[in-house]
């Protein structure tokens, strides 16, 4: 996954994209499974400002996440993204057991957010059916107010976005998670100017804007912690 990175990202950080990482039949699976999950009689969806989300994996809280069995296609998802990012992009014993998948209507996004320190700090993502750029803001936290260290590396960053073309696979870690907000404006298309650092692979001319084809679905892939375990009862 390493020879993927980006160039053009701030210092500090690592971000990394693989075009194609699965094939249009394996996407057409995927988004079959998602529509049509297995094992449930209830609506996996849930309605949110800009976009559904289904969550897999459990419910996560500060005490740690109640696990739930994830769903097969999904386990064996999450097993060859672990896999593709390598022991490199997350240590050998840290494994994907959290998967968030949202589906963005043409026009729909999320608001700029952290992910947040129940989450080790690296995350990666699948984008299926569509296109859309992620847009990266630096931001100081709470927790950066007294650590002039913390502080500088988020001042001395400047916003900066990346293109996701369907079928991709996003990784991304250090200032970017730790150091800056990250979303999909609420747009029916993207402009690609010198702020997105891969506008090459969109369009032939800086500043050029590219329409959202279709429905955009995607799968952020992270890992939990702190999991609780379940005390059976008998």
């Amino acid at each position: 996954m390493e020879r993927h990175r980006l160039q053009g990202t701030p210092p500090g950080t690592r971000v990394c994209l693989l075009e194609d990482w699965c094939t249009p039949a394996e996407e057409e699976y995927l988004l079959g499974r998602v529509y049509r999950p297995s094992g449930t009689a209830c609506d996996p969806w849930q309605r949110v400002s800009g976009r559904k989300v289904q969550v897999h994996g459990g419910e996560v809280h500060e005490k740690g996440m109640i696990p739930r069995q994830l769903p097969e296609w999904l386990g064996k998802m999450l097993k060859s993204v672990r896999e593709t990012c390598g022991d490199d992009m997350f240590p050998i014993n840290v494994q994907l057991n959290h998967a968030l998948v949202n589906e963005y209507e043409v026009g729909g996004g999320i608001m700029p957010h952290q992910d947040g320190p129940l989450y080790f700090p690296a995350v990666a993502i699948v984008s299926l059916g569509a296109t859309a750029v992620m847009r990266f803001t630096p931001h100081v936290s709470q927790d950066d107010v007294g650590a002039e260290e913390s502080a500088e590396t988020s001042s001395s960053m400047a916003p900066f976005g990346v293109w996701l073309p369907r079928r991709s696979l996003l990784f991304f870690d250090g200032a970017a998670y730790t150091h800056c907000l990250h979303g999909i404006d609420g747009v029916a298309e993207d402009v690609l100017d010198e702020s997105v650092v891969n506008w090459r692979s969109a369009v032939d001319r800086c500043g050029d804007a590219r329409k959202r084809e279709g429905t955009r679905v995607s799968v952020t892939c992270r890992n939990v912690l702190k999991v609780r375990k379940l005390l059976m009862f008998k």
